[in-house]
């Protein structure tokens, strides 16, 4: 996890250099504050691949589906962004998945020294965790709305592990328990803005693509939302939006080779404030 400690650096570093005369450069907008922090669910309809290929050893291919693993879940998130001068925006977003599942297997399949014959059950466990920060400039901006550009970085945290119980010739039942991790640092070019109806009817979107290959990794990646917020109170108020992300990686060492494809489109329901 050290690639993603070395770019979430590397972000906060560059924003506090841009902090220059902060205070005399915010201009005193009511919509467009310096702070705006959302808490909320995302009710996504998931869908994932995993494959797995070690020297040696057969190549394992699974989704969630033949893993029993939850594909329509609720997912808590933190979000928001950071208005560092009148032109420059840190975003950040964090959320979180964690399903299990359990089921007999209908073929032969092995998953490191997991063997799992045909008619045994198995249960398994999917983890990720998605941090991103996005760096952006506003190229465009009026009293009522913005657009910007920038650079940032989804840090995405995987972790697959399956497990199953035999019984030995002695009777005796042996549980063993497999699992394959991945920290995978991919950077992203990002593009949004916003456009306030009125002072408490803010519209905001965004959308960001990134494809490329370096050290060990290759990776895809796409993204997009859009959001409309309602502020009954100055400071808080409600927000509803879409949200749709899809990220396909691939990882590759000496004798080792694992492929991640996860798509994550659904709505998305939260609480937001600004100060």
């Amino acid at each position: 996890k050290s690639d993603m400690k070395v770019i979430l650096f590397c972000l906060i570093a560059l924003t506090s250099g841009l902090q220059i005369s902060l205070a005399d450069s915010l201009s005193n907008s009511e919509w467009d504050k310096r702070f705006v922090f959302n808490i909320g669910v995302i009710d996504y309809d998931l869908e994932g691949e995993f494959s797995s290929t070690k020297e040696g050893r057969p190549d394992f291919e699974v989704d969630m589906d033949d893993l029993d693993l939850d594909e329509d879940k609720v997912i808590l998130f933190l979000g928001g962004h950071i208005r560092l001068t009148d032109r420059w925006r840190l975003y950040y977003d964090y959320f979180h998945y964690d399903g299990t599942g359990s089921d007999t297997s209908e073929v032969y399949f092995e998953f490191d020294d997991l063997i799992v014959p045909v008619g045994v059950d198995f249960e398994s466990k999917l983890d990720f965790e998605f941090y991103v920060l996005n760096l952006s400039y506003d190229f465009y901006r009026t009293d009522r709305s913005y657009f910007g550009m920038g650079l940032g970085a989804h840090v995405v945290d995987f972790e697959l592990e399956i497990s199953s119980t035999f019984t030995t010739g002695n009777g005796m039942a042996t549980d063993v328990t497999e699992d394959e991790d991945l920290t995978a640092p991919l950077p992203n070019i990002f593009a949004g803005g916003a456009y306030a109806f009125k002072d408490n009817l803010i519209f905001r979107y965004g959308a960001g693509w990134m494809s490329l290959t370096y050290d060990d990794y290759e990776g895809d990646l796409v993204f997009a939302r859009a959001s409309l917020e309602y502020y009954p109170f100055s400071n808080f108020g409600l927000g509803i939006g879409y949200g749709f992300r899809n990220i396909d990686i691939e990882y590759e060492s000496d004798n080792k080779k694992e492929t991640y494809d996860i798509e994550l489109p659904g709505p998305m329901f939260f609480l937001t404030s600004r100060f």
